[in-house]
């Protein structure tokens, strides 16, 4: 299995071995993130994402959902080529980084499309064999959604970048994530302001419900194309809700060691992406990933 969190693409690579291979490619944010450089190492049998060592450059250290995908809870042999970027959004133009270096998914995707895509002898993937995962969002609503104007008609756009980064990808295979309810992070429920942050939980569940309808579009124009969704949305919410259902000791704490959710103030622990990690295998069960 493989998936990514905000942005990230991977692809699994058929091997001559006795387990079936796939590739798998990425894109999103730090949600996602492991720190791939596309003009370094790639994905290998000694190191399935390539680089750097695994489990990468993770938000919180430790393998993330990417990671955890990528060699435990799949079916395949799988080669990730992650180009996720912490602090990503979508288009630098419509909702800037917090810094100008960061990678935005417009040029995640031209990363891809000028190396890999080109299917080089080293990394032979098929339309069959390979998926396309995004999970994208969080920055850009983060980043914007406190400014004035039409709220929903701004997702609309976002969206629509999305897609037509989308449009321009080869693999026929699509894993689209769900923004998170990023509204019950420690970071934003110590907002002094309690109106931001049910501001951001209406823009989040705005986007989602937006988000899911532009994928049933865009695969019932596309014959041949699969998509896959992980409702992220859904999932935080279980655990956030019932925390010690699934052995972490509260839904606020964060920092290191067993038992928290909060690897930081904003991003999941290992822990917790390991359940994030299962949830995407019960996603793609009927696929080789």
């Amino acid at each position: 299995m493989l998936t990514l969190l905000s942005a990230i693409i991977f692809i699994l690579a058929p091997v001559a071995l006795a387990q079936q291979s796939a590739w798998g490619q990425c894109s999103g944010d730090s949600y996602t993130q492991t720190g791939f450089d596309p003009s370094g190492a790639i994905p290998s049998l000694a190191n399935p994402i390539g680089n750097p060592p695994f489990p990468g450059f993770t938000a919180t250290g430790g393998a993330n959902w990417v990671g955890f995908g990528t060699t435990t809870f799949n079916k395949s042999k799988i080669f990730t080529y992650n180009y996720a970027y912490g602090g990503a959004t979508i288009d630098a133009n419509l909702v800037a980084p917090y810094t100008p270096t960061v990678i935005s998914l417009t040029q995640q995707v031209d990363q891809f499309l000028t190396t890999v895509a080109n299917k080089p002898p080293s990394t032979p993937w098929t339309s069959a064999n390979s998926l396309f995962s995004v999970f994208i969002g969080i920055n850009d609503i983060g980043n914007s959604y406190y400014l004035s104007g039409d709220r929903a008609a701004f997702s609309d756009t976002l969206l629509n970048a999305e897609f037509a980064l989308v449009e321009k990808l080869v693999p026929r295979n699509f894993l689209f994530v769900n923004v998170p309810p990023i509204d019950r992070s420690p970071l934003v429920r110590t907002l002094p302001d309690n109106h931001a942050r049910l501001a951001e939980k209406t823009v989040i569940q705005g986007f989602n419900s937006k988000l899911a309808a532009k994928i049933a579009a865009f695969k019932a124009n596309h014959t041949g194309v699969e998509t896959y969704t992980w409702d992220s949305s859904a999932t935080f919410t279980r655990i956030l809700d019932s925390p010690t259902t699934y052995g972490f000791r509260d839904a606020t704490t964060f920092g290191d060691g067993t038992g928290i959710f909060w690897g930081n103030n904003y991003h999941p622990s290992s822990q917790a992406h390991q359940i994030f990690a299962q949830d995407v295998a019960t996603v793609l069960q009927s696929t080789i990933w």
